[in-house]
């Protein structure tokens, strides 16, 4: 998409390898099997979380359609918006919010797990290509703190 706001060449070309390389690594990460990465972490679906990737939407990407032949110093701006957001996506539980899942076939859950001793539970998300109902139980790859990957073959 933001290839296409820059009439310069490299600026497209580069953000098409961004584009493609983000895919890659997206589609690498959700379809390594088992055999990979142990499946072993207990969790029990609560809910969808689908309605935090239409507010990710909104919120960041936006803005920056509105602008219609964004000038170089605007380009600098995105640059430094996107690294800045990046070191949040990673750093934080922010993580699951990413429309690539849904555009690969994904989608993202909400769910518990045990958080140790006395009976705590973790609230996490879960990235599934099933329809995974509230209370159902499976098991999940940790992905990172607070999202785990369903690779089960239902």
């Amino acid at each position: 998409m933001f290839a296409l706001r820059f009439e310069a060449t490299w600026l497209r070309v580069l953000f098409v390898l961004l584009c493609a390389l983000g895919v890659l690594v997206a589609v690498d990460l959700l379809r390594r099997g088992r055999q990979d990465l142990a499946s072993n972490t207990p969790i029990t679906i609560t809910g969808d979380a689908g309605s935090e990737i239409s507010g990710y939407l909104a919120a960041y990407l936006l803005p920056f359609l509105t602008i219609a032949a964004p000038p170089v110093l605007d380009g600098l701006a995105y640059l430094i918006f996107f690294l800045v957001a990046g070191v949040v996506y990673v750093r934080s539980g922010l993580m699951q919010i990413n429309p690539t899942v849904y555009l690969l076939g994904r989608k993202v859950v909400r769910g518990t797990t045990p958080a140790g001793e006395g009976g705590l539970l973790k609230e996490v998300f879960v990235i599934t290509k099933f329809d995974r109902r509230v209370g159902e139980q499976l098991k999940g790859e940790w992905f990172s703190d607070r999202v785990y990957i369903d690779h089960a073959t239902k």
